[in-house]
């Protein structure tokens, strides 16, 4: 075998490595963020210090590359609404209710996104009506009356108010992408937008801290807790960058199985650094909405073909 061959070959191994490490990394996030907060760290200071060190890390990498940086108004206002929408209320709701949820619940719950997604474009008239897609969401919400509704489906019924408020957290996610599709600067770098918004975040964290007093000084005791905020941070950036790498090598339908891996990882670190035991009642409800979730991706990629087919 020659080294061209042979270079051929990793190359078309590599998109599926890096969607397994990308899955890995964004389905540790829950962990990494009941870790900090059962260490007594604030959910802003937690997004914080996150989108903080994940931004200088990104700001970096844009220098090595000598990347145009840009902050006229329509970069100002897509680095605002990312990073308060899609990462501040996303993540500090996270983090709030994983203190006390399972990493696994919340990480089925992550999965919500894409149906939310396709549910507000929707709303926006943005997208159509696909049958395939609408049973998609139908199937979805099925799944979400699973995490719940059941008796077991819940360590306690007392914990039912913050299972509901978490769903805030893919709705969020769901919001950052249709204002993304809506609103991306042209001619932008992807990872200079991902810079931005990390720092957009990290500014509206800040605030949110100091406003509820709830700010946590990492410089006073360097320790666990401040080790495992600077994994947070190195995770997040190395992620950013893998997501834009599988983006450029294999386009953005192949990116859309990481959702799935995220998941799996997520439930799978809940059990290895929590002991957490999911129930059956989670189980049903992952592959229902990861059921739902294949409708609505399966749905898109079925009514674009029509549209080129059409042109």
């Amino acid at each position: 075998m020659t080294d061209t061959s042979i270079r051929k070959k990793m190359f078309r191994w590599t998109p599926l490595l890096l969607l397994i490490v990308l899955g890995a990394l964004w389905g540790g996030n829950p962990s990494f963020s009941k870790g900090l907060a059962i260490a007594g760290v604030s959910p802003f200071s937690v997004v914080f210090w996150q989108t903080l060190g994940a931004g200088l890390i990104l700001l970096i990498v844009c220098l090595v590359r000598r990347t145009k940086l840009r902050f006229g108004a329509k970069h100002l206002i897509y680095f605002g609404f990312m990073g308060i929408v899609g990462i501040d209320v996303s993540y500090a709701i996270l983090v709030y209710t994983v203190e006390h949820l399972s990493v696994g619940y919340v990480s089925v719950l992550i999965l919500f996104s894409p149906l939310l997604t396709y549910t507000i474009a929707l709303m926006f008239r943005m997208e159509p009506i696909v049958k395939s897609r609408a049973a998609g969401i139908v199937i979805g919400l099925a799944g979400a009356a699973v995490l719940v509704v059941p008796e077991g489906s819940l360590p306690s019924r007392d914990l039912l108010p913050l299972a509901l408020l978490a769903f805030i957290t893919p709705l969020g996610y769901a919001a950052a992408n249709v204002f993304a599709d809506l609103a991306r600067p042209p001619n932008s770098d992807n990872v200079a937008l991902a810079m931005g918004t990390m720092f957009a975040a990290a500014l509206g964290a800040l605030i949110g801290s100091l406003l509820d007093d709830s700010f946590y000084p990492i410089w006073e005791n360097i320790g666990h807790t401040e080790t495992l905020l600077a994994f947070f941070a190195l995770s997040t950036s190395v992620a950013f960058l893998i997501f834009y790498a599988i983006i450029k090598m294999s386009g953005a339908v192949y990116l859309g199985q990481v959702g799935y891996l995220g998941t799996v990882f997520g439930v799978c670190w809940g059990i290895l650094f929590f002991a957490e035991k999911p129930s059956v009642w989670l189980w049903l409800a992952a592959i229902l909405v990861a059921i739902g979730v294949g409708l609505v991706n399966l749905g898109k990629g079925s009514h674009d073909e029509n549209i080129s087919s059409e042109t």
